[in-house]
């Protein structure tokens, strides 16, 4: 079953929307018969582009587009058990989430879509359970099941990642927060005109590289044994001099609450 009007407001105003045929996963431009790119957001449409598509029926769903700005996907492919009850695993995800849940084009799992942040772009545990937040869509179906509203659960989403996605929590501070080859800062000259600089030099970060690039930064100072109000400092001065536009500072708060969370 499809019903948009379900969709919550906050996506429908993000320019993050492409079409799906009934009979592919292959995301579609909203205005013409041509392939989109979940990582190309000149292929991207505002929500009633992709609905009026759907609704003269060019494509039958519209698609969400992740773009790493604040919003999380959980894709679970079993959500149901032999008997038609929500399975174990469904019930442990759903329950820790607490945030909007439709069920799948299939009808046999469920999409969440939460807010908060992941120190990857998005795996897939190969055992029935994805999550991402950036280069994947989701075929929208608006068939809500027992949550409506879009809602920020760091926890949950870092409760999803420890329990299925163990290789990550087990490598994390190694191979996710702490790949300080990925960002660093540069330590040039210690002592300018007679005066010991406190502060390094913090390269320029891209835009499309703000979150994993403060996340690796936030990693690094965790690995050394800062805590977390002196991580969130620095990552509020480097979000300052080094990005632009810089991040907002709920952004920095996830990242820090994200990465903080394992222990050194």
């Amino acid at each position: 079953m499809v019903c948009y009007d379900n969709i919550p407001e906050e996506l429908k105003n993000l320019n993050q929307w492409v079409c799906a045929s009934d009979s592919s996963k292959v995301p579609m431009k909203a205005w013409e018969n041509e392939a989109a790119s979940s990582t190309n957001p000149e292929t991207w449409s505002d929500f009633d582009t992709a609905l009026e598509s759907v609704k003269n029926k060019y494509y039958d769903y519209c698609g969400f587009v992740f773009a790493d700005n604040g919003y999380v996907g959980i894709d679970i492919d079993d959500g149901y058990d032999d008997e038609g009850f929500i399975s174990v695993l469904g019930a442990d995800i759903v329950g820790k989430c607490h945030s909007y849940t439709e069920k799948s084009r299939s009808g046999r799992g469920f999409h969440i879509l939460l807010r908060g942040t992941l120190p990857f772009k998005g795996k897939n545990n190969l055992k029935g359970v994805e999550i991402y937040k950036a280069a994947r869509y989701f075929i929208m179906t608006g068939d809500v099941i027992l949550y409506r509203d879009i809602i920020e659960n760091q926890e949950a989403i870092d409760y999803v990642v420890e329990k299925y996605f163990p290789e990550t929590r087990d490598t994390s501070n190694k191979m996710i927060v702490g790949r300080d080859k990925i960002y660093s800062p540069v330590w040039e000259d210690p002592i300018v005109d007679g005066r010991v600089k406190l502060r390094p030099v913090y390269p320029r970060i891209p835009n499309g590289s703000r979150n994993i690039c403060l996340t690796s930064l936030a990693g690094m100072l965790h690995n050394q044994g800062y805590s977390k109000g002196q991580i969130y400092d620095e990552l509020l001065y480097a979000n300052t001099v080094a990005c632009d536009p810089p991040l907002d500072r709920y952004e920095l708060r996830t990242i820090c609450n994200s990465v903080t969370r394992y222990k050194r």
